[in-house]
C-alpha cells in the first residue's frame, strides 16, 4: 500500500516541469520581443534613409521595411546572433522594394519617364538640403546610392562590404563614383565650391 501511495505521489511531477518549461519559454519570448523592439526601434530610420537614397517611393520603402521587420521579428532568434543585424533588414527589405518594383513595371503598360524635379536655386534649412541630396541620389545607380547613404551614416567601407556582400575595393570604388557624380550634379544645378572653381580656372568674375 506504501508503495502505491509513494508512487502515485509522484505523478504531479510531469504537470510541475511541462508548467515550468512553459513559464522559462513564456519568460525568453517576453525578453525576445523586448530586444527585437528595442533593435527595430534604433534601426527603422537609419535602414529607411538607406533605402531611399536608392528609391524615391516612400510608400515602396515603407511597405518593403514594414514587411522586412515582420520578417526580422519572427527570425529572430537566427538574426539576433549575426554580426550585422541592420545587414538582414537592408537586404530582406530591398529584395522586396526589387519584386514590387518589377511587378508594378509588368502592369504598366507604358512606364512614364520619371523626371526629376527643378533644381533647387536656394537651400534654405537642412530639411531641404536632405532632400536635395536625396534627389540628386536618385540620378546615381542603385548600389552607388546604397554605398553612399551607408558611408553618410557611419559605416566603414568593411562595414559596407559586409552588409551588401561585396569586396572592400569595390565599395571604394563606387564611393567614389558617387562622390563624382554628385559633385556634377551640384555644379549643375550651380552649386560650386572652391575645389571647383579651382578646377574651372579660377572664380567668375561679373557678366
Amino acid at each position: 500500500m506504501m508503495g502505491v501511495e509513494g508512487t502515485a505521489a509522484l505523478t504531479p511531477q510531469p504537470v510541475d516541469s511541462e508548467a515550468a518549461r512553459r513559464a522559462e519559454a513564456a519568460r525568453l519570448k517576453a525578453e525576445h520581443d523586448k530586444e527585437f523592439a528595442a533593435f527595430a526601434e534604433g534601426s527603422y530610420h537609419t535602414v529607411e534613409r538607406i533605402l531611399r537614397a536608392a528609391c524615391r517611393d516612400r510608400e515602396v520603402v515603407e511597405d518593403a521595411l514594414n514587411e522586412a521587420y515582420l520578417h526580422g521579428r519572427v527570425q529572430w532568434l537566427k538574426i539576433r546572433t549575426y554580426r550585422e543585424p541592420t545587414g538582414w533588414v537592408i537586404i530582406t527589405a530591398r529584395y522586396k522594394i526589387l519584386k514590387e518594383l518589377q511587378r508594378r513595371q509588368r502592369e504598366a503598360a507604358v512606364a512614364p519617364e520619371d523626371l526629376p524635379p527643378a533644381p533647387h536655386t536656394d537651400i534654405a534649412d537642412a530639411w531641404e538640403a536632405q532632400e536635395t541630396l536625396r534627389t540628386w541620389l536618385h540620378h546615381l545607380p542603385p548600389r552607388h546610392a546604397e554605398v553612399f547613404q551607408l558611408s553618410r551614416e557611419g559605416y566603414s567601407n568593411q562595414d559596407i562590404a559586409r552588409v551588401l556582400g561585396l569586396a572592400e575595393t569595390s565599395i571604394r570604388s563606387y564611393k567614389q563614383a558617387a562622390k563624382k557624380r554628385l559633385r556634377e550634379l551640384a555644379e549643375e544645378a550651380g552649386y560650386t565650391d572652391s575645389e571647383s572653381r579651382r578646377r574651372q580656372g579660377g572664380s567668375r568674375g561679373p557678366r
